[in-house]
């Protein structure tokens, strides 16, 4: 028979597993694979930390209204290892997006890859 203190354990365990997979969704779920865009905009605010990094660039859709993108790269961890840093893109720097848009329409891209203001290009080649 299990006693308080082993009860208690048991749901706190499940009760952690369960917060942390809600957590983190995977890629299938928020992004489209069989899709591929690109976007050009004005970085406007970074988040270098786990559990990936993320870019918020603004953008202007084909009727000239501004649109905002929650751009979304590897763990900075990953990105350290590929030669970025947390000052490689900075706020208001005009860059190009490759990846894969979100889901019914969420304004989220899962980068592929980014042409810098200088040209240079972070992750696969970009497709000009």
């Amino acid at each position: 028979m299990f006693t308080h203190n082993k009860k208690f354990k048991i749901l706190l365990s499940l009760m952690l597993l369960n917060s942390s997979a809600q957590g983190h969704h995977s890629f299938a779920v928020e992004f489209t694979a069989e899709e591929k865009i690109a976007i050009v905009g004005t970085v406007t605010e970074i988040w270098f930390r786990n559990p990936h990094v993320r870019y918020y660039v603004e953008t202007e859709n084909s009727s000239g209204e501004s649109e905002n993108w929650d751009v979304r790269t590897s763990s900075p961890s990953l990105l350290v290892r590929k030669g970025w840093t947390k000052n490689t893109i900075k706020v208001g720097d005009k860059i190009s997006i490759f990846g894969h848009p979100g889901r019914d329409g969420r304004k989220l891209l899962s980068v592929i890859s980014i042409k810098l203001p200088d040209g240079s290009s972070l992750g696969q080649n970009y497709p000009d």
